[in-house]
């Protein structure tokens, strides 16, 4: 005849697989945040590529920087140009994205990108010095609290930046320090927090969150 497990013994095991789960849910997490930012990295490089492949294709040029009011939180989505020239895929026909790769961090909006010079605002003006991107001084070999805003493709040390939201994004500490370009709005692995970049500089290397 087989012992049942007494009343004590229960207990003890549903404590020990209490604290067991306690254990293995915050690792478990803490894995799937870094697969999530693994792959947030690989789709902003495969977007980096096609911004290099179609600089190659229209006279070293890239493509305008997007803001659209009527969109809502659709600021600077990735470039319709991507997708009309087949470099990026299409988003679905029900939705409001300008592509069909989505911000893992940010469902329902495209990952965002930024150049400097031309600037489509509203989707009907266009400014041709309008885009910019604020450096900071000595980027990226120092970080300084002083920069500059860049407004011209020739003159600015960062071509174009491509950009996730990454996990607990804060909007207003984000403007606050005058992300994307400085390193200290990047993901923090000890926070959890920042945002997920890359970059291309006007010396043709690319730097970002994937080197950490």
């Amino acid at each position: 005849m087989k012992r049942a497990f007494t009343l004590i013994e229960l207990l003890v095991v549903i404590a020990i697989i209490s604290v067991l789960m306690g254990i293995l849910f915050p690792v478990a997490n803490k894995v799937r945040l870094q697969a999530k930012i693994l792959t947030v990295n690989a789709e902003l490089r495969d977007i980096g590529l096609a911004l290099e492949a179609y600089s190659l294709d229209n006279d070293e040029l890239y493509p305008p920087t997007r803001v659209d009011c009527a969109l809502g939180d659709h600021f600077y989505q990735l470039p319709i140009e991507l997708v009309d020239g087949k470099y990026l895929p299409k988003a679905a026909q029900d939705s409001d994205m300008a592509a069909g790769i989505e911000d893992r961090f940010n469902q329902g909006y495209t990952y965002k990108y930024r150049s400097v010079g031309t600037l489509i605002y509203n989707r009907t003006t266009v400014e041709k010095k309008g885009a910019y991107i604020w450096v900071p001084d000595n980027f990226p070999n120092g970080q300084s609290e002083e920069g500059s805003n860049y407004y011209d493709l020739r003159e600015s040390p960062v071509s174009w930046v491509l950009y996730s939201q990454g996990p607990n994004f804060d909007l207003s500490r984000m403007k606050e320090q005058k992300y994307p370009v400085p390193k200290q709005t990047w993901y923090n692995p000890g926070e959890r927090s920042g945002v997920i970049v890359r970059m291309r500089l006007n010396n043709g290397n690319q730097i970002g969150t994937f080197e950490n």
